[in-house]
């Protein structure tokens, strides 16, 4: 049985007013639909439901506005962990479930109470897809050779950043299971834990019970780890804890919501972190961000010579250096075509929508053009030169610059490589990216 014909018994199951059925079809159809977010939500007149997919948000059915409360109720009392005659106050809960197709599925669900009802938000991780090798997320040439060379490092810190959504979890249980090896001990605190990997010891943080990323942190540093991985650095306690878990011979993951690299310099200034503790810990930052990528089977070549973001994708490589572009370029196997199309011509690959024989929406992309999604990456080296800057008093924007003058591929550069080689469009790039220059 196809998605389609699980959103057909949906359809059905709203006539029928049956919830339950409801919610075991909207379930199969959001994960055979690789939806990352399902959104339950009042209207005026009438409530929706929604899917993310590919970053997008999509409408995926419309119901009686009688229903909505129904549908909460249900989702509430199933979850175990919400009241469901409390509407006035947001309430969480973490849940698995089985779909319809058999896959084992976890759900981070929140309501929200808005001036009409209740909205109902639930994140899916679906566990039976496996995590990608580093290999296979996007991450190519110079950034791949930063990542796996600060990998082999006994110590310090590697931090993820971006926004929700953006892809570092992923990216971080990819770092994990690189290391991941009998011969070291590796403990991980999560909030919540979304993927269980073997040999890894895998905490999940309580709040309500005192049990922080930063005590824990405390507690199993005498547990005698060489990695550790926090999942997120929210506070300037986690901060100080990571880093002094670095100073002494652990190299530490972890998360911060920052927009780039280089913002994250700033971000820990603000948590209190002193230059020299900066400098003595920071091995690497990456940003990263997931654009949709071509439609294989709907692609076609177009001429953009009029888009201002063509201007904007020659601009970010004007004051890099000449040289390391010139290796960038061959070792991304971009070739010298592709290149002098983009540069003189403008000219680059979209998906069309259409099916490429009959004229029609396309089967594979369903008409957006897109299907699936692609890593783009920001790696900023605390090299002995990044290092020296910190200490010397530079601000984030200094640093930014000195970077971007000598080797960091930002998320534009990275943007505008995959742009060339066929594999996004600019318009996904600058959806996600704020160009450095204006025209």
């Amino acid at each position: 049985m196809t998605e389609i014909d699980y959103k057909a018994k949906l359809d059905e199951a709203i006539v029928q007013s049956d919830v339950v059925k409801i919610f075991d079809n909207l379930l199969t159809v959001g994960v055979e639909k690789w939806a990352s977010d399902i959104h339950i939500e009042p209207m005026e007149n009438y409530c929706r439901i929604r899917l993310r997919i590919d970053g997008i948000m999509e409408e995926l059915v419309q119901y009686p506005k009688n229903l909505h409360e129904s549908i909460i109720s249900k989702f509430k009392i199933e979850s175990g962990q919400m009241r469901p005659d409390e509407k006035r106050v947001p309430q969480d809960a973490r849940v698995s479930n089985v779909t319809l197709t058999n896959k084992e599925i976890d759900l981070r669900a929140n309501t929200l109470p808005t001036v009409r009802w209740e909205k109902l938000v639930m994140r899916i991780v679906d566990k039976s897809k496996d995590i990608p090798p580093l290999e296979e997320l996007g991450i190519e040439w110079n950034n791949k050779n930063i990542i796996f060379r600060h990998l082999k490092y006994p110590n310090g810190i590697i931090l993820m950043t971006g926004p929700t959504g953006s892809g570092k979890t992923t990216t971080l249980y990819a770092c994990l299971e690189y290391v991941n090896t009998t011969q070291v001990n590796i403990i991980t605190y999560e909030d919540p834990v979304e993927n269980k990997m073997a040999g890894l010891n895998q905490a999940q943080i309580r709040s309500d019970i005192w049990f922080t990323f930063a005590n824990g942190l405390r507690w199993w540093l005498r547990q005698d780890p060489d990695i550790i991985m926090v999942g997120e650095i929210r506070d300037q306690e986690t901060l100080d804890m990571a880093m002094e878990s670095a100073m002494t011979g652990h190299l530490v993951f972890s998360t911060v919501h920052t927009n780039s690299s280089s913002e994250t310099i700033t971000r820990v200034y603000n948590l209190w972190a002193k230059p020299y503790m900066l400098a003595g810990t920071f091995n690497l930052v990456m940003a990263e961000r997931l654009v949709r990528k071509v439609c294989d089977h709907c692609k076609a070549k177009v001429t953009l010579k009029d888009d201002p973001k063509l201007s904007y994708a020659k601009e970010s490589f004007r004051n890099f250096d000449k040289e390391q572009l010139k290796k960038e370029v061959m070792s991304r196997n971009i070739s010298e075509q592709q290149r002098n199309e983009f540069i003189n011509d403008g000219m680059v690959t979209i998906g069309t929508g259409k099916d490429p024989e009959t004229g029609a929406v396309c089967p594979i992309c369903e008409g957006t053009g897109y299907k699936g999604r692609v890593g783009l990456f920001e790696m900023m080296d605390f090299d002995e030169e990044i290092k020296n800057l910190i200490l010397d008093g530079k601000s984030a924007f200094e640093i930014e610059n000195h970077a971007l003058s000598k080797w960091m591929i930002n998320l534009e550069r990275d943007g505008v490589f995959k742009v060339i080689k066929g594999v996004t469009t600019l318009d996904e790039v600058y959806r996600y990216v704020k160009a450095k220059f204006d025209k």
